[in-house]
């Protein structure tokens, strides 16, 4: 299997100058950058500049995946719209850190995980599906940093004591770019729905807030609307963080079950219980599928038959792929209905009057309605 990597940056409060852009080109020749972005793919070699302080000078998210398992997505924060002790509390040793920087922090989701040792077509497309959650961090929404603790709890920590973070809410309402996150990680679904059964559910917090606009005075309102006809960013955070002081309310991130903390290992104990009941509920939803198509088919199997043989007829091989699918059908059928012995009788006599067709016959064999050493007169 060949090398793949894959790079991405992203600047989304504010664009790159063209120094900026210049020093970006200098790292690879292998880039393609522009004011707002910057790719690099790898089919051998590596990128030679340090990915987390290109991000800390230039950008606000950085992606980066390779064939061989690893996962890793930054994201960098102003100083003043986030709460590090907060952030802090869902990282891990390895799997999640968090780093400072004069002006903003920095929070590194980093994993590598065995399973996802694969092909990989390519990596474009992959950020653009989690970009929102940049902006739903700044809210206090931590449901993607929860996720990312769970993912990494299951891979690096051996300690089944380990207690879990603050579970935020809505873990049962995801959205998009949660699922995009799930799914860039590979976090197990059932281990989600353990967690979830401890999150509260939470109204959108604009409807919440949005009556707290009344209480800001004339100079407070005159101040945001300056500073957005001058396109300052994420205004709408800072708005956020003054509403809800003025309601009294506790950051998104605080308001997280109240229940006991679980240990890892309830976690994975009530995910492997989910997992299981999700196993027999799928098999059983299969079964019923099955039962309704093969009904379906009892009231036209004369049709069907009709169908076969004449198929078998025309002795060409696309005419003997249906024949084959049909009469595996049939098999089905026979068997929900108790007349498999009749069945196979009429499948044999098919293949002895056309024992010379050598096409249909392997075709038979192949789909085991007839035995792989059945002779024929």
């Amino acid at each position: 299997m060949s090398e793949y990597q894959y790079y991405e940056f992203l600047a989304l409060d504010k664009p790159l100058t063209a120094a900026q852009k210049a020093d970006i080109e200098k790292i690879s020749s292998r880039g393609e950058v522009t004011s707002n972005q910057a790719k690099f793919v790898y089919n051998y070699g590596d990128f030679r500049g340090d990915p987390q302080e290109v991000l800390g000078k230039y950008f606000d998210v950085m992606l980066y995946m390779a064939n061989w398992g690893s996962r890793q997505l930054m994201f960098r924060f102003p100083k003043s719209l986030v709460n590090a002790k907060e952030l802090e509390s869902y990282c891990s040793q390895d799997g999640m850190t968090i780093s400072t920087t004069s002006k903003s922090i920095i929070v590194d989701i980093n994993i590598f995980d065995e399973d996802l040792n694969d092909w990989i077509d390519s990596g474009e497309g992959c950020l653009s599906g989690m970009v929102l959650l940049r902006d739903s961090i700044m809210r206090g929404d931590y449901r993607c940093l929860y996720l990312a603790w769970l993912k990494a709890a299951t891979i690096y920590c051996d300690e089944e004591d380990l207690l879990e973070p603050p579970v935020p809410p809505n873990l049962n309402d995801l959205s998009g770019s949660l699922n995009a996150f799930i799914d860039f990680f590979a976090i197990d679904t059932d281990l989600i729905s353990a967690a979830a059964m401890n999150s509260n559910l939470q109204e959108e917090e604009e409807e919440s807030l949005g009556h707290m606009i009344l209480n800001l005075n004339d100079q407070e309102k005159n101040d945001f609307l300056t500073r957005l006809l001058k396109g300052e960013t994420n205004l709408n955070i800072e708005l956020t963080y003054k509403l809800r002081e003025l309601s009294g309310k506790q950051e998104v991130g605080l308001e997280a079950n109240t229940n006991s903390r679980r240990k890892l290992s309830q976690l994975l104990e009530i995910a492997k219980e989910k997992a299981k009941k999700r196993i027999e509920k799928e098999r059983e939803l299969k079964h019923q599928a099955k039962i309704q198509r093969l009904e379906k088919l009892a009231k036209k199997k004369e049709e069907v038959w009709e169908q076969i043989f004449n198929d078998i007829a025309r002795k060409q091989v696309k005419p003997y792929d249906k024949a084959v699918a049909n009469l595996v059908e049939l098999r089905d059928l026979a068997e929900h209905q108790g007349n498999l012995k009749e069945f196979q009788e009429t499948v044999n006599q098919i293949a002895q009057d056309n024992s010379r067709l050598s096409g249909l016959i392997s075709r038979l064999r192949k789909a085991r309605l007839i035995p792989m050493n059945a002779k024929f007169k």
